[in-house]
């Protein structure tokens, strides 16, 4: 992501529009490669000197503010090293020491000299010493490689114009996409990356359109930065739709609230495309949980329709290996307190023996507000993410019970 200050964007008429740049900028990509090349010949170098080499490449740029948002975004693809265990205390105890052999020394005592009472007292040279003493710090982790896959030049200028866009989404309280005419698979792996970014959204299909409506924490200001960072997330999945239109209220400056307007259009494209398969861990482990048992998991479940014209998007879907009852999951976290009224409204109003909901307790503020929900058939209450054997104990009863 690019910190505020390396962000672009202009509005006119209350519509913002981020600055990108163009994909084939032959000045910019011919930068980008070069920025990989002082990376991959930096191995092993502090990050304190690798960001002022790149640093250097940024402001000699004719463009710094786009070249020093390069660097960030280039920065954040590097894994470096981990300090030791104890570096601390270490630090500590040969601070001590040397204050030790400070005060011994006489106080017309020369540098030298008290360098060279150092070096008998200390277990390894002083050179070394010195290079270990605040190896903690960020700025003297070393540089050991790639956080993933290597990157290309392609890749950074592409990904530059993707965090433009997403800069102004952690300050968004709803967004709304609209998929123009897309094939089935790609709204599947869209509404699946949704669910992985813990993303409630009302969801509507007419012809062969498909709108969402992604909703946010409503008046818990707490839960807004983490919900910006889920809503730029999800936007890095959007352009594999193809034909696509989004639309988003952000908070440009000195409070002022205007429209992000994104589409197909704009040269946004997707870093996702083999991430679109991942399973979140914690869906991982429900998964293995009910391997053999009496239920099977679909973990890429298509849409359910709710209440009088609207769709939901279950997070998986569980099959009772004997009737073939099928029991969807809907997951509400801290943020979706609007999206699980809602929901709990629609099933008063259709009932729906087949939708399971989990609840995060932080929902549930109220004695009364948690009783309700423990009491309510259809949900299960869960701190971080719903227990097997509380899922395993609701669904029994759903097939035992009758149908509604």
């Amino acid at each position: 992501m690019l910190t505020r200050d390396l962000l672009a964007w202009r509005v006119r008429e209350g519509v913002l529009r981020p600055v990108f740049v163009k994909r084939n900028d032959e000045a910019l990509l011919t930068l980008a490669q070069e920025l990989l090349a002082e990376v991959e010949a930096s191995r092993g170098a502090r990050l304190d000197d690798l960001e002022e080499s790149l640093g250097l490449r940024a402001g000699a740029f004719s463009r710094p503010k786009v070249a020093r948002g390069l660097v960030k975004l280039l920065v954040d693809r590097l894994l470096f090293d981990e300090p030791s265990p104890g570096v601390g205390e270490a630090r500590w105890e040969r601070l001590k020491l040397a204050a030790r052999e400070l005060r011994s020394l006489p106080p017309d005592a020369t540098v030298e000299a008290y360098e060279a009472r150092l070096a008998q007292a200390l277990p390894v040279p002083l050179p070394e010493a010195r290079e270990a003493l605040y190896a903690d710090l960020p700025g003297n982790r070393r540089l050991v490689g790639w956080d993933g896959e290597p990157v290309t030049a392609q890749w950074l200028v592409d990904r530059y114009n993707l965090a433009l866009a997403q800069g102004p989404l952690l300050t968004a309280r709803r967004l709304t996409l609209r998929a123009l005419a897309p094939e089935l698979l790609r709204v599947r792996k869209v509404l699946r990356w949704l669910k992985f970014c813990r993303l409630v959204a009302e969801v509507r299909h007419v012809g062969e359109d498909w709108t969402l409506e992604v909703e946010g924490p409503g008046a818990m200001l707490a839960l807004q930065k983490k919900y910006g960072l889920q809503l730029a997330s999800f936007l890095s999945v959007v352009p594999v739709l193809g034909r696509w239109e989004l639309t988003a209220t952000v908070e440009a400056a000195r409070g002022r609230h205007v429209t992000l307007a994104l589409s197909d259009k704009d040269p946004l494209v997707s870093p996702l495309p083999a991430a679109l398969g991942h399973v979140p861990e914690e869906v991982a482990s429900l998964a293995e949980g009910f391997v053999d048992d009496a239920w099977e998991l679909d973990l890429t479940p298509l849409p359910r329709h709710m209440g009088a014209a609207g769709l939901c998007v279950p997070d998986l879907t569980f099959r009772h290996r004997e009737s073939r009852r099928e029991v969807a999951l809907e997951l509400f976290h801290a943020w979706h307190a609007a999206p699980l009224a809602r929901r709990l409204e629609e099933l008063r109003s259709r009932p729906d023996g087949g939708l399971l909901l989990g609840v995060d307790r932080a929902l549930a503020k109220e004695a009364g507000e948690r009783e309700a929900l423990e009491a309510h058939p259809q949900v299960v209450l869960f701190n971080g993410f719903p227990s097997v054997r509380r899922l395993r104990e609701r669904l029994a009863r759903m097939v035992e019970g009758p149908r509604r």
